[in-house]
């Protein structure tokens, strides 16, 4: 028993002495700025399981003594930093250097800004569209949420098919990257609209001009960047979901967004949205075979922390729309008579069913992202996306070939990018990349109609490098350079009396391959060096007034459509003719800008100019009579542009005192808030396009507008906003004489001659718009209700290409309920 009691005393002793010798170890180390390394004096670090905290000195040193053998977590923290835990297992003295992010914005994570007019830290013009305001578009298109923004309108086929249009340029002069992935889907096509839910979007950033060099050097109207909802590191689930209906199409659409966040840095976020539109109605008549149906499919899967990340995304958007029945015409007579009658030649009943003529779309996209960070250097993105584009045009087609499609065509490209970003230092950020894109257009053979598009395969590579210096408190610099290397490889048949007419066997004997009765085959290869440079300069000149002017030049490469268009484009009911021996487009623009913020009123003047060496332009030149019918031809060509012009936007906002439910208990005082009483915003636009050559007006020039709306916030009761919004648009005064006159036969079967007014453009008009809107205070949900067009006004838009045939769409009421979770 003795003996026993001996050997245990002998075990506590020896396990004591034990621990007395091993809880002496030491963990020390430097805590620094992630992006300089400069140390960070009085950071904080807590130890969880010794539920002690400690703090950097001076130089950024830290020590923590007398540690036992084991697992610690530790939680560092510091001011304007964000908090970092890290785990760690202590078996001998160790030495630990912590980074933080000691930026109070990741450009990643947030960008606070007090205004639209984004982004203050540059010097190129960018406005931004928020998520409200996205919001209530819900049910309609990306380009009708873009048409809010100054200097921003619409090109449209009817009232579903809507392009943006940026200081006058639009298609391939206008880039839009959704989520980091520039689109690819036909964009050259007028009647293309970018297959993009816009429901995915949290917020929209319109960059005006040709500066965001990473996504490419030949945007030289501008770029649009859609941005989602921003990963957060928190254990949450969130989401909203959108239901809106409205009269004019007896339609409307349902989507809901779902986020799923972990602390841990893992998130899920999908959105799926379903829309279906009937015929609409304008004031008079019904827009017969103009419904629409769309479902889109948008799946996230990552992991973000702050040193690195990845994530995998899917997109899917698909979409049927119809075209205007009485803008697919039989013959000459009957186009004339559309064309210079005011009214549409076929007008059924209403019906939700889509019937040909009518397009489908479906396109597929996968992105891969990765990123990590490098201490006292940046941080290094790498970029994979895959994008399948198929679309369908099905016209007027009888017989075996009915219910056949007469364009069919498969677009499948392949991006791969590697981004850099260097903000080691405190005043200078630089930005570098390099990128390659494989694009190859599959057209199928076998619609029994002669291709429109050919088969071709096109490559770029690029490269492109910038900097952001900030001198003084008062200056902002910047600029950049990007390099592309373009090349595009077709086959294509042509007609051998329509090659030789044009010249091409002299121009082009190269391109021959072989003759196939009164076809040749031609293999065109076109390859181009493509140039971009930019730089400007901002002075702020107080906290109220600032001043920038960007100088920017670019290269825009032919797009397929202009180079190789032969033949009917079903969608429109026109028939386009490319041209081989186009040259690239070089653009130079000034673009200055002037923002102001004085106590309740923002401003911005924006006045630029835009000279387009070699501009590529698509006229109307005749009629062209086929087997389906007669049609409008519309063929490319090149001129020098001048174009100028100046943005306006205005807000001012009324401010009132209400009693406040708190009250000073000392004094028995009321307790006042300043809460906001009526909101004033316009926006106006106006451009000038010029054929220098030939000393004339640009065609399909947007006419001057001002878009101005009035908001009562809590009108009777809290929460409870009333809006009247105004559109006014002037008469396009200058357009191009394209007129051509054809010969028809009259009701007596004598021939005569008559002028197709195509170049002519509409009248004068003024839209009213009113609408109510309720947020419930414990609910998370909003109504909202709308009156678009509220007096039925009659009118067309220059910017339409169905004005040709028919008015625009009357009155409309929306319901809209969101609900946020």
């Amino acid at each position: 028993m003795f003996t026993k009691q001996l050997v245990a005393m002998a075990l506590f002793i020896s396990f004591c002495y034990t621990n007395a010798q091993d809880c002496d170890l030491v963990l020390k180390g430097k805590i620094v700025d992630f992006h300089d390394s400069q140390p960070l004096e009085l950071a904080q670090i807590y130890v969880v399981q010794l539920q002690k905290t400690y703090t950097s000195s001076i130089d950024g040193s830290y020590e923590i003594p007398n540690l036992c053998p084991g697992n610690y977590q530790l939680s560092i923290s510091h001011f304007d930093c964000e908090i970092k835990k890290q785990s760690i297992n202590i078996i001998k003295n160790k030495t630990l250097n912590i980074a933080l992010e000691h930026h109070v914005n990741d450009l990643d994570q947030v960008k606070v800004i007090a205004d639209v007019h984004d982004n203050h830290a540059s010097t190129q013009s960018s406005t931004r569209i928020n998520k409200e305001t996205i919001e209530s578009y819900s049910g309609a298109t990306l380009g009708d949420a873009l048409s809010s923004v100054a200097g921003v309108s619409s090109l449209k086929t009817g009232n579903s098919v809507v392009k943006p249009i940026v200081h006058g340029l639009y298609g391939s002069r206008v880039a839009i990257v959704n989520d980091g992935l520039r689109q690819q889907d036909q964009e050259w096509g007028i009647e293309h609209a970018p297959n993009i839910d816009l429901n995915t979007a949290s917020s929209i950033q319109v960059i005006k001009g040709a500066s965001a060099l990473r996504y490419g050097g030949d945007a030289i109207g501008g770029t649009i960047l859609i941005e989602p909802a921003r990963v957060i590191s928190k254990d949450t689930l969130n989401g909203h979901a959108i239901l809106q209906g409205q009269t004019n199409g007896r339609g409307g659409s349902v989507t809901s967004t779902i986020n799923n966040y972990r602390a841990s840095g893992w998130y899920q976020q999908a959105t799926l949205t379903y829309k279906k539109l009937g015929d609409y109605d304008a004031p008079n008549y019904v827009l017969s075979n103009t419904g629409s149906e769309t479902a889109a499919a948008n799946l996230a899967l990552g992991f973000k922390k702050f040193e690195y990340g990845a994530s995998l995304k899917y997109s899917f958007y698909n979409t049927e729309i119809g075209i205007l029945r009485a803008s697919h015409i039989g013959n000459a007579s009957d186009l004339v008579r559309s064309i210079n009658s005011g009214e549409p030649t076929i007008i059924n009943d209403f019906t939700h069913d889509i019937d040909v003529p009518k397009q489908e779309v479906a396109h597929h996209g996968i992105q891969l992202n990765a990123y990590k960070r490098f201490t006292g250097l940046g941080k290094l993105t790498l970029d994979y996306s895959f994008q399948f584009n198929n679309r369908k045009e099905f016209d007027i087609r009888r017989g075996d070939n009915a219910g056949r499609a007469s364009l069919d065509i498969d677009l499948q490209t392949q991006n791969v990018s590697l981004y850099g970003l260097i903000d080691r230092f405190e005043k200078t950020t630089f930005e570098v990349g390099i990128d390659y894109m494989n694009q190859v257009n599959s057209p199928d053979s076998n619609t029994g109609v002669r291709r429109l598009i050919p088969d071709y395969s096109a490559n770029k590579a690029g490269a492109f490098a910038s900097v952001t210096h900030l001198p003084s408190d008062n200056w902002i610099l910047d600029a950049g350079l990007r390099y592309d290397y373009y090349k595009i490889d077709a086959e294509k048949f042509y007609i051998q009396s329509r090659w030789e007419d044009l010249g091409y066997d002299q121009q082009f004997p190269q391109f021959e391959v072989n003759e196939q009765g009164n076809q040749i085959l031609t293999n065109p290869q076109f390859d181009y060096n493509l140039f971009a440079f930019t730089a400007g300069a901002k002075y702020l000149f107080d906290d109220h007034y600032d001043l920038a002017i960007n100088l920017s030049t670019a290269n825009r490469a032919p797009n397929p459509s202009e180079l190789f268009s032969d033949g009917l484009h079903h969608a429109l009911a026109t028939i386009e003719l490319g041209r081989l021996d186009l040259k690239k487009e070089q653009s130079f623009k000034i673009n200055t800008t002037l923002h102001g913020n004085v106590g309740k009123l923002d401003f911005e003047i924006n006045p630029y100019v835009n000279f387009v060496n070699d501009f590529i332009q698509l006229i109307p030149t005749g009629i062209e009579t086929t087997t389906r019918g007669a049609f409008p031809v519309f063929q490319y060509e090149q001129i020098d542009a001048r174009l100028y012009g100046v943005d306006l936007h205005a807000s001012y906002d009324f401010w009132t005192k209400k009693p406040s439910k708190e009250m000073k208990i000392e004094t028995n005082e009321i307790v006042y808030d300043v809460v906001k009483l009526i909101s004033l915003e316009t926006n106006f636009s106006y451009i000038h396009g010029t054929d220098s050559n030939n000393d004339r007006p640009l065609i399909d020039m947007p006419p001057a507008q001002i878009q101005t709306q009035f908001t009562w916030h809590n009108v009777l009761v809290d929460r409870l906003d009333f809006k009247v919004a105004n559109q006014s648009v002037w008469k396009q005064t200058r357009f191009p004489d394209n007129n051509y006159d054809v010969t028809t036969i009259n009701d007596v079967g004598e021939f005569m001659t008559s002028t197709v007014d195509i170049s002519s453009s509409p009248d004068a008009y003024s839209l009213w718009n009113v609408g109510l809107s309720y947020a419930f205070a414990k609910a998370n949900t909003k109504i909202n209700l709308t009156l678009n067009n509220i007096f039925n006004t009659t009118y067309r838009n220059y910017l339409n290409r169905q004005r040709f045939y028919a008015d625009d769409v009357g009155r409309d009421i929306q319901l809209q309920l969101i609900y946020n979770f």
